[in-house]
């Protein structure tokens, strides 16, 4: 009796024994991933064998299904990354990989990918924190080209109409609205050489001649960007140029846009539906609206500490956000 004791206590230990070291594997990270791995190694052979080997093309399907398992890290093509880790797993040598080569390899390849995603976020996080800091507050904001859509952008979100004091050289921050197919350009400047004596225009025509140009663009329908050319000129736009059927005042209205933009039902009692003279405008701006892309921006060629003094009568400086570009 004391000898079957002894062995049924035996056995009760070596059960133990099984269940704690299956309880260790469960918690053992690299563990799970190694049997993750023969997971993956065997749904890829043609009959399941774990005695065979995965060749290029096999492999490079276990790196894509990552990349899909992962959204798109690499990009659409992962080629660079498949053939890092072929490398990497000693395919380029041995133009194979055994299931050893796998499970060794695979929960390495595994946690640097994640690392990386974290990097990626964490880089993202910080870009995000340094793009608020920089888009804080009401004052000049001062940004390099490339980060001028950026700006414009969060002038939008702020309810505030970009006011771009362009001083670069060759006034290149003016260049790339000129470029943009999707840019509607209203010159200030002319408007005013226009009504002097020498062309003899009267505001009204003036004005009338841009609300045509403007409908005719379809700038609310297709969401264009309307660019107020100001140059070296305070082009009144606070009030002469400025009027019923052509409501710069409302246009620079951030707020007043961006409400008419957000239910096209609006548009019947907001500034801009007096904009449509004729039967079709008036059918098209009911049904389209304002497209929630619309945009509005003012650029001069003012020095950055004399704007102001020369703007402040000709524009409501209280709605814009102005922006100062910088070159690299």
């Amino acid at each position: 009796r004391a000898s079957s004791r002894g062995a049924a206590k035996g056995k009760a230990k070596a059960k133990a024994m099984v269940g704690a070291a299956a309880t260790e594997a469960a918690l053992d990270p690299r563990a799970e991933l190694e049997k993750e791995a023969e997971f993956i190694f065997e749904s890829l052979q043609p009959e399941n064998d774990l005695k065979g080997v995965l060749k290029l093309a096999q492999f490079a399907e276990v790196i894509r299904m990552m990349n899909r398992r992962k959204c798109t890290l690499w990009g659409d093509d992962p080629a660079v990354i498949i053939k890092r880790e072929w490398t990497s797993i000693g395919g380029s040598t041995s133009r194979e990989a055994t299931l050893a080569q796998f499970k060794a390899w695979w929960p390495d390849f595994f946690e640097a990918t994640n690392a990386e995603i974290a990097a990626k976020d964490a880089a993202g996080e910080a870009e995000a924190a340094e793009k608020a800091a920089r888009f804080a507050g009401d004052g000049m904001w001062k940004v390099v080209l490339r980060d001028l859509k950026d700006a414009i952008m969060e002038a939008r979100n702020k309810g505030k109409t970009p006011l771009i004091i362009d001083n670069t050289e060759n006034h290149r921050a003016e260049a790339f609205f000129a470029l943009s197919l999707d840019v509607h350009i209203i010159e200030c400047k002319k408007m005013i050489m226009d009504t002097s004596k020498a062309k003899g225009a009267t505001v009204e025509e003036v004005l009338e001649e841009e609300r045509q140009r403007f409908i005719k663009a379809k700038c609310f329908k297709y969401g264009k960007t309307v660019l107020f050319r100001l140059a070296n000129t305070a082009c009144d736009l606070k009030g002469a140029f400025n009027s019923e059927v052509f409501p710069s005042l409302a246009l620079f209205d951030a707020a007043e846009v961006a409400r008419v933009s957000a239910d096209a039902s609006k548009v019947k009692d907001s500034p801009f539906y007096k904009m449509a003279l004729d039967r079709d405008e008036v059918l098209d701006l009911e049904a389209y609206g304002i497209a929630s892309e619309f945009n509005v921006v003012a650029l001069t060629h003012f020095q950055e500490d004399e704007y102001e003094e020369y703007l402040q009568s000709a524009i409501p400086l209280h709605l814009f956000q102005p922006i100062f570009p910088l070159l690299e």
